[in-house]
């Protein structure tokens, strides 16, 4: 049996039990000799595509994955968005970043969650377990070995094929992704056009609304009680931190436009700040880009949609 935790061929973490190398196939069960210990296939503490596994395993840091460090612009795993994750941390990084309810969605990372209905990954010692927890509460192991890439790697496609059967595209939706449909070639065209149609109209309704909620956005003198910014049916003023201040009486000087407008375009002799410059600006901003940007909604995730009857 092996003496070591170390494979003495390629370096790679070994269990004792194991009688050869589950990356490079060397046998462990004899003692080595001189001819038969040779220098490590990646150099020094490295395993296969310049993965890391010099770093002591009991410390309980994860090795970094293709030679990657916290850095700026990434996460504490060492993850940034439009990365596959290698490693349980990393997966966990990616599901924080779209927003993920693991526990409703029924995904356990870094987890041995022993309930039925559930999908999983864990470490145990040097090796990781996939696995799918039946609805009957059996467990089919989908893998159990020491490469963590690989199981993370099978719970990350699991993962993403249950987001996109409720079509959610957290890995990015496909462009003019062919979809195969039922029924004669003109009962195909009529759909598309009338849809097109649909779609033109609610688009169109939905500007020219937009257009008239704003149309009198801007600046107002509203006499002794000074100068207002007018957004849609919100009102603002600036307090006496020169703070724009969201006033909650949306309905409040709406006659007011025809009689108090000054406009939309700033004027630094009105002695009030630029709007526009200002944190209430920005927050509508940024609202707004988040509304338009987000596409995925994971609120409305129902698990009874997965077959927990098959092994994977």
């Amino acid at each position: 049996m092996a003496t070591s935790d170390r494979c003495p061929r390629c370096g790679a973490m070994v269990l004792p039990q194991e009688n050869f190398c589950p990356r490079c196939g060397a046998p462990l069960n004899e003692a080595p000799t001189a001819e038969s210990v040779k220098e490590p296939l990646y150099g020094e503490g490295m395993g296969p595509e310049g993965m890391d596994y010099s770093e002591d395993v009991s410390s309980g840091r994860e090795p970094a994955s293709d030679g990657q460090t916290a850095s700026d612009g990434q996460t504490a795993s060492g993850w940034e968005p439009g990365q596959i994750p290698a490693t349980i941390e990393q997966l966990r990084a990616f599901c924080d970043y779209h927003g993920m309810p693991l526990r409703q969605m029924r995904f356990f990372v870094g987890e041995d969650f022993r309930e039925a209905r559930a999908f999983g990954i864990y470490r145990d010692g040097d090796e990781f377990i996939v696995y799918k927890n039946k609805s009957d509460g059996s467990r089919a192991v989908r893998y159990h070995g020491p490469d963590e890439a690989y199981a993370v790697g099978e719970l990350y496609a699991k993962l993403l094929d249950e987001c996109h059967s409720r079509d959610l595209w957290p890995d990015g939706k496909p462009q003019g992704a062919a979809r195969r449909q039922k029924g004669s070639k003109a009962v195909l065209i009529v759909t598309i056009v009338a849809v097109m149609a649909i779609a033109v109209a609610i688009v169109g309704f939905a500007v020219a609304s937009d257009h008239r909620r704003h149309a009198h956005d801007g600046y107002y003198n509203l006499g002794d009680e000074g100068i207002y910014y007018r957004y849609g049916s919100d009102w603002y003023y600036e307090d006496d931190d020169y703070d724009w201040v969201l006033m909650y009486e949306d309905d409040a000087y709406d006659d007011a436009y025809a009689d108090y407008y000054l406009g939309d375009d700033y004027d630094s002799d009105w002695g009030y700040s630029n709007f526009r410059s200002s944190d209430a600006w920005e927050s509508i901003q940024e609202e707004s880009r988040s509304s338009s940007d987000s596409s995925d909604d994971y609120s409305d995730w129902d698990s009874g949609g997965t077959d927990w009857d098959s092994d994977w």
